[in-house]
């Protein structure tokens, strides 16, 4: 062959090389904050400007917040320290300011321009006997049971005092962690912290090929075998202190260190203080009903809905599970909506749930009728689904029918298939990047290199986030848009971004504890009941 065939065959197999797809970068997305200013960072724009709530909205701002604490004495009196350490500034080594800096303090000034109160007013103590009698219980399920009693009773005395607290911090102490939790390990396997003398007879009897009388006195078995009573201490706690309708917030032992180090029971570095004050400070200013940043660039008539699945623990057929439902209104209000139990038979229908059309259609205008009794009666323009999992055509056809009275929808699936993509140089694709196969088939980076904080700060190489599947009215740019903007809205937490939109990111968790709230008890619509 000449040189002129070798040219085109050459470029010929450029061509078969070249990438059928697009890529570009979306922008960081803005949030605004206090004077409707705006910043892409969030400990930044409330450093500078203050939170949103403060102007601007129906609901008052906040001057102070309550705060009432429970828990054994000691750690009560280590989490009023830590409130008054946080009234002030607290600093790390100041290594990575943009990434991690110093913390200015909860006070009347900024960040939050409110007052933190507390005291003996609104402090209930346990005993550290009732934490000894609690964990003396023959097995695992007992010892939650007590236990999480000991907090609801102790929640109950500071809700009746007056003035009511608005948040209520549960102090756990590390005897509860030790024999009331699980660890999950490599691989997904669940393991409780530590046995008691009585359960590790039980686990040597077990060994040995004896059985228990009870399922429940088995060491062996897992926190989701039985099938009856609380399984996890955190979901039981929220899920029993909803009923006197003051949000909770679990604080373990390490968070209350105003040093920073490691514990005994938890060689690994804690979050520098500064961080945990961050982190601490804005999940209480929202749990107490503040707003602390929104979204910039929103359609202020669009609510954003996240649909998923759970288990009742109370149920027990193994087939039936229930729809929930997460709304998000573009000023960033939470609410959690439950739809009705359903059988799904895994064997034969596969592993991800799906609704039937009026089912659908039914958990769709609960959405609706929520959304205009929190906006005066007035309906989305826009409602946004995103799910996990594909639409099945019925699904699909019940939220359209009960979306008919609303102008433009959209129905987006979202998915990690571990695809991967690289770039030149050290780090990875910066946070925005995404790659369009199709209109209907796209990926996203919502974690990434960060040119603000000059650094990417996961702990591994990051994957990027599918769009499986998009029916609706708007562009696939918006969508995208949407997503990323959506990863901001974490309120728990004062981190630059997430990895996932809200709509998804706490739905197992919110499922979780909806799957052990009693029946006999009242649900509560505010996602900072959840939190």
């Amino acid at each position: 062959m000449n040189n002129k065939g070798l040219s085109k065959l050459h470029n010929r197999n450029l061509r078969l090389r070249s990438p059928n797809f697009e890529s570009g970068i979306i922008s960081e997305p803005l949030i605004t904050f206090g004077g409707r200013h705006e910043h892409i960072d969030p400990k930044v724009g409330l450093a500078l400007y203050g939170p949103y709530s403060l102007v601007g909205q129906s609901r008052p701002s906040l001057s102070s917040i309550i705060i009432g604490i429970v828990g054994p004495p000691d750690m009560v009196a280590d989490a009023e320290q830590w409130l008054r350490g946080c009234q002030g500034m607290l600093t790390n080594d100041g290594s990575e300011p943009f990434l991690y800096p110093h913390f200015p303090g909860f006070n009347a000034e900024l960040p939050f321009q409110c007052e933190l109160i507390f005291g003996e007013t609104w402090r209930e103590t346990i005993k550290k006997e009732k934490f000894q009698e609690a964990i003396d219980a023959d097995n695992f399920y007992e010892r939650l049971k007590r236990v999480i009693k000991l907090y609801t009773q102790a929640i109950e005395v500071l809700a009746e005092r007056e003035p009511r607290p608005q948040v209520i911090l549960c102090c756990i102490p590390q005897i509860v962690i030790d024999y009331c939790t699980v660890r999950i390990k490599k691989g997904g396997e669940v393991k409780r912290v530590k046995l008691t003398k009585s359960e590790r007879r039980s686990l040597k009897a077990v060994q040995l090929g004896q059985l228990p009388l009870f399922p429940e006195m088995n060491p062996t078995l897992g926190v989701e075998d039985i099938e009856d009573g609380h399984q996890n201490l955190r979901r039981g706690l929220k899920a029993e202190a909803m009923q006197y309708g003051i949000p909770t917030q679990l604080v373990w032992p390490g968070t209350l260190q105003l040093i920073d180090t490691a514990t005994a029971s938890n060689k690994r570095k804690l979050q520098d203080v500064a961080t945990r004050a961050w982190n601490f400070s804005t999940a209480l200013y929202h749990k107490a009903g503040g707003t602390p940043w929104r979204l910039a660039d929103i359609d202020p008539g669009v609510c954003y809905v996240g649909v998923s699945f759970y288990k009742e623990v109370s149920e027990t057929d193994p087939r039936i599970r229930t729809s929930m439902a997460q709304a998000f209104t573009s000023a960033g209000d939470g609410y959690v909506l439950r739809g009705n139990p359903f059988e799904w038979d895994a064997s034969k229908n596969g592993r991800s749930p799906h609704l039937d059309q009026t089912s659908a259609a039914a958990l769709m205008q609960d959405v609706i009728d929520l959304y205009r009794k929190q906006n005066r009666d007035n309906l989305p323009r826009r409602i946004v689904v995103h799910k996990t999992s594909r639409y099945w055509e019925e699904e699909l056809a019940g939220f359209k029918d009960a979306c008919q009275s609303i102008s433009q929808v959209d129905f987006v699936t979202l998915g990690w298939r571990q695809i991967q993509f690289y770039r030149l140089g050290d780090y990875p694709p910066i946070r925005g990047t995404y790659i369009k196969f199709s209109a209907e088939n796209l990926l996203l980076y919502t974690s990434g290199y960060s040119p603000f904080q000059r650094t990417y700060c996961g702990p591994r190489v990051p994957h990027p986030l599918e769009i499986l599947e998009h029916h609706g009215d708007s562009s696939w740019d918006v969508i995208l848009k949407e997503i990323l903007a959506l990863t901001k809205m974490n309120w728990n937490t004062a981190d630059f971004a997430c990895s996932d939109p809200v709509t998804t990111a706490f739905s197992q968790r919110v499922g979780h504890i909806l799957a052990e709230l009693p029946s006999k008890l009242p649900m509560r619509y505010e996602y900072r009941y959840y939190m």
